[in-house]
């Protein structure tokens, strides 16, 4: 039998509207990535962000995705013991070593969690935070396009995944921005691989059934992407995982739609 050496999970949400920018969202020009599972070069996953806390305790702790000049997409979860008044918002970041010219910070003046976020099965783990002032775009700073409503994304379609999660239980988290890629997999292979996880009728699966774990882990609140012609449609937000040395690397991914 076919073993899962990474896999990740969706969940379906579907927003009413989307607060994309349709004439610039998911255009990404300096996207030039070519290896998967690796460092991230400068400007190639514009909407990235970097959600950071001050105190001993401080610094990164979530990712999340611009969606317009005012909107950042991230999950519920990242709220649960983190007042938004406190966490600074990084856009444009690449690294948390050294020098990011292209970088701008903003604090939220606004949260909005989903009325239906279960802690307990983490459906609906999707937030929406507002600046609490609006972003100039440029090649660095950017917002992705979100799926429509009813989109379906069919076994095998590529997806991207970024953040500066740990890209390997044994070493600590990277310092430059990682990017990750694996296809959309069969829902009913993964359900088996999660239980006793609780999983729905509103999740998809995307991973590869063979291949090397450390390319799967990234940040909670963080895009997963698919490029449909010109455009990168963010596809879904980094959730929850799990991870052993003899269990597969697992992350729920809500889907933005």
């Amino acid at each position: 039998m076919l073993k899962a050496q990474c896999v990740t999970v969706a969940l379906v949400l579907w927003l009413k509207d989307s607060f994309s920018q349709l004439s610039v969202c998911g255009r990404a020009p300096l996207n030039i990535h070519s290896v998967d599972g690796r460092s991230a070069s400068e400007g190639a996953w514009p909407w990235q962000v970097s959600l950071q806390r001050p105190g001993i305790r401080g610094g990164h702790f979530c990712g999340g995705s611009l969606i317009n000049k005012e909107w950042v997409l991230t999950a519920a979860r990242c709220f649960s013991r983190t007042r938004h008044s406190k966490v600074t918002v990084y856009l444009g970041k690449q690294t948390f070593n050294g020098s990011n010219p292209n970088q701008i910070t903003r604090h939220i003046k606004e949260l909005i969690v989903h009325p239906n976020y279960n802690c307990t099965t983490n459906n609906n783990d999707i937030a929406l935070l507002r600046l609490h002032s609006s972003v100039t775009f440029s090649d660095y700073i950017r917002p992705v396009c979100l799926a429509g409503q009813n989109s379906s994304f069919p076994d095998g379609t590529i997806s991207w995944s970024t953040g500066w999660g740990s890209v390997n239980t044994a070493v600590p988290s990277p310092s430059v921005l990682q990017e990750t890629m694996a296809p959309i997999i069969n829902a009913a292979f993964c359900d088996f691989l999660l239980k006793p996880e609780p999983i729905t009728t509103n999740m998809i699966c995307a991973g590869y059934l063979h291949g090397d774990p450390e390319i799967c882990q990234a940040d909670f609140g963080g895009p997963m992407v698919t490029k449909l012609g010109a455009a990168w449609i963010q596809t879904g937000i980094t959730s929850w995982g799990t991870d052993s040395a003899k269990e597969p690397v697992v992350l729920l991914i809500d889907q933005a739609g």
